[in-house]
């Protein structure tokens, strides 16, 4: 059996992206379905974090999500384009809340995690998949996360997650005009991850 993969989150940088991110006009619906919870609480938890994130829904269920799109994911629900059309549902509520429609975005997540690591127990899924995808005015932007066969616990899969949604507020930054030095996707290439990237323009 290979060694159970490690994984360290950095808890710096979440600091700084939303430290960052408060100097900012960006309002942010995000949407999670299929793991990453943490993820609202690591926003929320703040004094004037409601000036930057409209709202934050999680549509756990198959039928939850698809109340939220309107219609059911045609690639499956944890795939990248499932992710996109996402972020396009959440970026059009987030102009819809938001006092500055030009400063909206919609960012979302949807994964299938590990449920448990047991070494004993061959039919354990210990597939990993993660896609988060951003949604401008104007811009599309996809980050996709997968591995099979490795080990992993569902508390590192979630701190997987979460880390991956972090590079999407930081590039919501980025896009307008806020330089952050740090690279959210270290600590997962650190982990031997590779981080697949999809930019385009568009609806």
């Amino acid at each position: 059996m290979p060694d159970p993969l490690e994984f360290q989150p950095t808890d710096d940088a979440w600091a700084s992206v939303l430290k960052k991110l408060c100097t900012s006009r960006i309002q942010i619906s995000m949407v999670l379905t299929g793991g990453g919870s943490g993820v609202i609480s690591r926003c929320l938890r703040r004094p004037g974090a409601s000036l930057n994130f409209v709202e934050a829904v999680m549509p756990y269920s198959r039928q939850a999500t698809q109340q939220y799109l309107g219609v059911e994911p045609s690639e499956g629900y944890a795939s990248a384009q499932t992710a996109k059309a996402l972020a396009q549902t959440a970026q059009r509520r987030a102009a819809s809340l938001s006092d500055d429609p030009v400063h909206a975005f919609g960012i979302a997540l949807t994964a299938a995690l590990p449920t448990t690591h047991d070494s004993s127990d061959p039919s354990i899924n210990r597939n990993c998949r993660i896609h988060v995808a951003s949604k401008s005015t104007s811009t599309f932007r996809g980050w996709s996360l997968f591995f099979s066969g490795q080990p992993s616990e569902r508390e590192v899969s979630e701190a997987m997650a979460e880390q991956m949604f972090l590079i999407a507020i930081q590039d919501s930054l980025q896009q307008s005009g806020l330089h952050i030095d740090s690279d959210p996707a270290r600590p997962l290439k650190a982990a031997g991850l590779n981080v697949i990237t999809t930019h385009g323009d568009g609806v």
